[in-house]
């Protein structure tokens, strides 16, 4: 079911890209850009009840390059594709389960987990602009996508009053994954203010707030550790960005 929604989310990309009428002559100095992009986001997460409690998010923060090519001649649909390193996490009460020791799941919930995530991302968006860039110096836009997301090695600390258990790398693993157990999506939806580079006024840059719903949660496995931490998350990224 996921990869027939992935493919179906792509096919609309490309369908609605390859449907923009072009009007005019083109202007070779508009349409293909390189767009650097930061900034911080606000995780919204949920963890399995029965093994783990109180998911807080800690520092999330983004950036990213991508390319952006004009799709129709009057410059208001373009095609961005790209990479982002996005480094994110949370917090969360669960088990701990010493060496040689009972496992109780009694949902007595008396350690503190700290899980710093490391993803690289591949977005391919489409962004369609309410205002044109060749004419005017001020443009809202729309932006949808598909970004395939690839868990990166991430950090793991256990902690019991302060007191620190573990500390050690964590190999996350997606729930439902595409090709690889590193490997899956999320689709996004972003509302965006640009300002474009005219002859009367130099210089492009833009503000974005940023949706990403992921489509699978991911996990990871320990001895020591309960079974079946599956985390999902849905971000709200803020983004300031140039455009060269």
């Amino acid at each position: 079911m996921l990869k027939v929604l992935h493919s179906f989310v792509l096919c609309l990309i490309f369908f609605f890209s390859g449907h923009s009428k072009p009007s005019g002559e083109p202007n070779t100095h508009f349409g293909s850009r390189v767009r650097l992009h930061l900034g911080p986001a606000l995780g919204f997460y949920t963890i399995n009840p029965n093994h783990a409690a109180e998911p807080k998010q800690k520092f999330n923060f983004l950036i990213g390059l991508n390319k952006e090519f004009s799709l129709s001649r009057d410059y208001k649909s373009f095609l961005l594709v790209g990479v982002d390193y996005f480094f994110h996490g949370l917090g969360f009460k669960s088990y701990y389960f010493p060496p040689d020791t009972l496992q109780l799941y009694d949902k007595n919930f008396e350690y503190d987990y700290s899980l710093q995530v490391n993803e690289l991302q591949l977005p391919v968006q489409f962004k369609y602009l309410f205002k044109p860039e060749h004419n005017s110096l001020f443009s809202p836009y729309l932006c949808v996508g598909y970004h395939l997301r690839y868990l990166m090695p991430s950090k793991l600390k256990v902690s019991y009053y302060g007191n620190v258990k573990k500390e050690e790398e964590a190999e996350l693993k997606f729930k439902t994954p595409l090709f690889d157990d590193q490997l899956n999506a999320a689709v996004s939806l972003s509302l965006g203010w640009q300002k474009n580079s005219l002859a009367s006024s130099k210089g492009s840059f833009y503000v974005e707030a940023n949706l990403r719903y992921n489509f699978s949660p991911y996990y990871f496995e320990k001895e020591y550790a309960a079974s079946s931490l599956y985390i999902n998350s849905t971000h709200l990224i803020f983004q300031l960005g140039i455009r060269f």
